[in-house]
């Protein structure tokens, strides 16, 4: 069976380079994505066997977007494919739901292996970064709401952090989550009184920090 994916990267070097890689190799590239929301869509309408999935794009970023894939289209797979090797970051990522981690400096036959695998039913990890979790049954075994610095706030509450975080005007977040300005007003509020970070700038310093945006 010919295996069906979808890949999501705010990079058009990335995309349409890993599109052509992985068609040289038999697999089928349904459909690109360029951030977190759009991958959500794709996979929602057309429902691939793995999600190709990066970190830090805009307007909603890859761990929320796994989550979110894993609850509506549950037999997806999700491979993060990342710049990042921080244990926290990769924890985020495979307590939403990924089966997959794979450093972007990795070579292409690591990720053509990582896509066989995870359609196979296991779990892979870069051999590079797979040291950090010699003593773990498997990265994330824990419950990213248990994260120290997520049990504070919300899903939603991320969401709109990063939308924050990313200089969107208060009526767009609005307008694009299909809330009220009142809404969004609140969750900032909420989400800097949890945090105790009171401005704009301390929002966007954490949430570089923590993965949810990057300096890309």
């Amino acid at each position: 069976m010919q295996v069906k994916v979808i890949i999501a990267d705010d990079h058009a070097i990335i995309r349409e380079g890993l599109k052509n890689l992985l068609e040289t190799k038999g697999i089928k590239v349904l459909d690109i994505a360029q951030n977190g929301r759009e991958a959500v869509e794709k996979a929602i309408s057309l429902k691939p066997d793995i999600m190709m999935m990066d970190i830090s794009m805009p307007d909603l970023n890859g761990v929320e977007a796994t989550a979110r894939i894993r609850q509506e289209v549950p037999h997806t797979r999700v491979i993060a494919l990342s710049m990042h090797s921080s244990k926290s970051i990769i924890d985020k990522m495979f307590a939403s739901g990924a089966s997959g981690y794979i450093l972007k400096d990795s070579a292409f036959d690591e990720i053509y292996d990582a896509i066989q695998g995870v359609i196979r039913g296991n779990f892979y990890l870069t051999p590079s970064i797979a040291r950090m979790y010699v003593n773990d049954q498997r990265p994330g075994h824990g419950n990213w709401d248990t994260l120290p610095k997520f049990n504070k706030i919300s899903k939603k509450e991320r969401e709109i952090l990063q939308l924050v975080a990313e200089g969107e005007k208060t009526r767009d977040i609005a307008e694009k989550l299909g809330v009220s300005i009142k809404t969004v007003e609140t969750h900032r509020r909420n989400i800097m009184k949890k945090l105790n970070i009171f401005s704009v700038a301390g929002l966007t310093k954490f949430a570089i920090q923590e993965g949810i945006i990057s300096l890309e």
